[in-house]
């Protein structure tokens, strides 16, 4: 049975006893003892539907937390610590320049050794088949 369902049974249980509790008082207001047993009997049945729906709900949290991820994913970006810097192409001034050079079409200080015609100057580096084109 679904939590649901066994809230539902104990409901209709509960109105089934509260109802015979109603109809079994006598003028002064107290159960015969035949009936006194029967609503004990009703009431441990609402009782014991209780204690099996909070079994069933502490299942389902159980249940939920072993589900859960036994990590979480880093989400940002690892800091460096205060007092190191970036050097080298890391650094925020190599950065800014490349970034800088790129916008600006800045080809000047790019050479392109490989068409160098001697050897020295890196030509041997160049198939002659390219020469010839």
């Amino acid at each position: 049975m679904t939590i649901q369902e066994l809230r539902k049974k104990r409901a209709k249980a509960w109105d089934t006893a509260r109802d015979f509790l109603d109809n079994k008082r006598n003028a002064s207001g107290v159960l015969s003892e035949e009936d006194s047993k029967t609503y004990d009997a009703l009431e441990a049945e609402v009782v014991n539907l209780g204690k099996e729906i909070k079994r069933l709900e502490r299942q389902e949290q159980i249940d939920a937390e072993m589900r859960k991820p036994t990590s979480q994913p880093i989400l940002g970006t690892p800091a460096t610590p205060d007092n190191q810097t970036k050097t080298g192409t890391a650094s925020a001034e190599y950065t800014a320049a490349f970034w800088n050079n790129i916008r600006n079409r800045n080809w000047i200080d790019v050479r392109n050794d490989l068409q160098v015609g001697t050897d020295t100057e890196g030509g041997f580096l160049v198939p002659d088949e390219f020469v010839r084109l």
